[in-house]
C-alpha cells in the first residue's frame, strides 16, 4: 500500500476524499504498462539499476510525478530481493575496517594516494579478492580503490539482485492503486463502520472470515436487511497499532468483493483535525485480488493437526457461521468444533488489541449459560490489571475460558472441550 507521503486526497466540510485515477485513462495506462515492462525485465539485476530505469519513465512521462512513484512502489511491493546476508563480505569488511584504523594509528601519510595503495594492500592481505596483488602499481591504486569501495559494500540494499516480481495488467495495477490510496487512509482511522446486504451468500461468510484471519475484532449487529459491523481503527488502540493497522488495511480488499457495501470511518491525522471518509460499492474500484474460498491459514492448519494427535473425538474447521448473543449481536467465531456425538461448539479469540471488545463480551455472557462459545484470551491481555479482574469474576470465563500465548494449545482447550459432552 501507498506511503503517507504518496496519499492523494482532499478535505471538505469535515469529510475526506481520496483522490482514485481512472482505470481507463489511455496516459496512466500507456506509464503503467512500460513500469511493469522495466519490472518484468530486471531480473538478477541490482535493486539500483531498476530504479534508475523507472526513474526515468517517471520523470520523462507527462502526468503527476506523485502518481506514477506511487504505482513504482506498488510495484516494488510485487517485487523479492536477494536480501540473504553475505558473511563473507560482513567478515571481511570488519577485518579491513580493523586493519585500516590500525594502519592509520600508527602511520602518517602524505596524500590519499599513499593511503590508498596502503589500504588497497591490506584488503589483499585480507583476501577477499583473489585478482588483488598486495603491492598494486600506484597509477591504478585510483581505479583499483573504486573497486574495491563497491565490493565493500556490495551487500546494501541498492545492491540487491532482483529474485522474482508478480507481475500484473495495467488496468489491474490502476485499481490496486486506487485502493491503496483508501488503505493508506485507514492506517489514520479510530474506527470503521461497514453495512453488508444481509444476503449470507459465501461472499459474505468470506468477508467475516477475512475479518477473523487479520485478527480483527468487531461488534456486528443486524439492523433489519443489513449487517452493522463496526472495527476499532490503530488510532484506538494502545498495543502494536502498526501491524493492526496493515490487518484492517488489508481487510479492505476483502470488502471489495461484496455487492453492496458501505464503509465509513473515522480518520485523523497526527492527532489533528478529524474527518469521515464514505464510500460504497459505487467508488468503482475492482477487487484486486481473488476470493480465498479454500484457503486455511497455517495457525488453523497447526490447530487442527495438534487436535488429531490429541484426540479423535472432536474436528476442527474455520468458524463459518454467525452465533447470535442477546441484545441483537452476533459473534463470527475464529473455530467451530464438532464432536463425534453430534455437540457443537465455538472458539473466539482475543489477542494482546482487543481489550475493549473482551470487556464488552464478558458483559454480554455475565448471565449466559446456553450459548456454546468458547473465549480464549491472550496472556499479554491479562497484565492490565482491569482485564485480570474481569475474568477472575466471571463465572463464564472460569467455565468456558482459556488463556494462550501466542496461538491456544490443546492442553488448555480439551478440557473444556469434554466439560461439554
Amino acid at each position: 500500500m501507498l506511503t503517507k507521503d504518496l496519499l492523494r486526497y482532499k478535505t471538505q466540510n469535515g469529510q475526506i476524499h481520496p483522490q482514485f485515477v481512472k482505470p481507463t485513462d489511455t496516459t496512466l495506462l500507456a506509464i503503467a504498462e512500460q513500469l511493469i515492462a522495466v519490472f518484468e525485465e530486471s531480473l538478477d539485476k541490482p535493486r539500483a539499476t531498476l530504479l534508475e530505469t523507472s526513474k526515468h519513465i517517471i520523470d520523462s512521462t507527462p502526468g503527476a510525478p506523485i502518481i506514477k512513484r506511487g504505482l513504482e512502489k506498488l510495484l516494488l511491493d510485487r517485487t523479492e530481493f536477494d536480501t540473504t546476508p553475505n558473511e563473507e563480505l560482513i567478515a571481511f569488511r570488519q577485518k579491513f575496517f580493523t586493519e585500516t584504523s590500525r594502519l592509520l594509528s600508527q602511520e602518517q601519510f602524505e596524500n590519499y594516494a599513499d593511503y590508498a595503495q596502503a589500504a588497497y594492500g591490506l584488503a589483499g592481505q585480507c583476501k577477499m579478492f583473489g585478482t588483488m596483488t598486495e603491492e598494486p602499481r600506484s597509477e591504478a591504486v585510483p581505479t583499483e580503490m573504486e573497486d574495491l569501495t563497491a565490493k565493500l559494500y556490495e551487500d546494501l540494499p541498492s545492491h540487491q539482485p532482483i529474485l522474482a516480481f508478480k507481475t500484473l495488467s495495467a488496468e489491474h495495477l490502476l485499481h490496486r492503486y486506487n485502493t491503496a490510496q483508501v488503505q493508506g487512509v485507514l492506517l489514520h482511522s479510530n474506527s470503521l463502520t461497514l453495512k453488508l446486504a444481509d444476503s449470507m451468500t459465501a461472499e459474505l461468510r468470506q468477508l467475516f472470515k477475512y475479518l477473523r484471519f487479520n485478527q480483527l475484532l468487531s461488534t456486528i449487529r443486524k439492523e433489519e436487511e443489513l449487517y452493522q459491523i463496526t472495527v476499532d481503527g490503530p488510532l484506538n488502540l494502545f498495543y502494536k497499532t502498526k501491524r493492526y493497522g496493515m490487518n484492517l488495511a488489508n481487510f479492505f480488499i476483502a470488502v471489495l468483493h461484496q455487492p453492496r457495501w458501505e464503509l465509513t470511518a473515522e480518520v485523523q491525522f497526527r492527532n489533528k483535525q478529524r474527518y469521515q471518509l464514505f464510500l460504497d460499492e459505487s467508488c468503482g474500484i475492482k477487487p484486486i485480488a481473488q476470493q480465498f474460498l479454500a484457503y486455511i491459514p497455517e495457525d488453523i492448519q497447526l490447530f487442527q493437526t495438534m487436535l488429531r494427535n490429541k484426540t479423535d473425538d472432536w474436528q476442527i474447521r474455520p468458524g463459518s457461521q454467525f452465533i447470535p448473543l442477546p441484545g441483537d449481536l452476533y459473534c463470527f467465531p475464529d473455530y467451530q468444533l464438532v464432536h463425534k456425538s453430534g455437540i457443537e461448539t465455538s472458539i473466539e479469540l482475543f489477542h494482546p488489541w482487543h481489550q475493549g471488545h473482551l470487556i464488552a463480551r464478558l458483559s454480554t455472557l455475565a448471565e449466559q449459560r446456553d450459548v456454546s462459545l468458547i473465549l480464549g484470551v491472550s496472556k499479554e491481555l491479562e497484565k492490565n490489571p482491569l482485564i485480570a479482574e474481569a475474568l477472575a469474576a466471571s463465572a463464564y470465563f472460569s467455565q468456558f475460558g482459556f488463556t494462550f500465548r501466542d496461538v491456544p494449545t490443546i492442553r488448555t482447550l480439551l478440557p473444556i472441550l469434554n466439560s461439554l459432552v
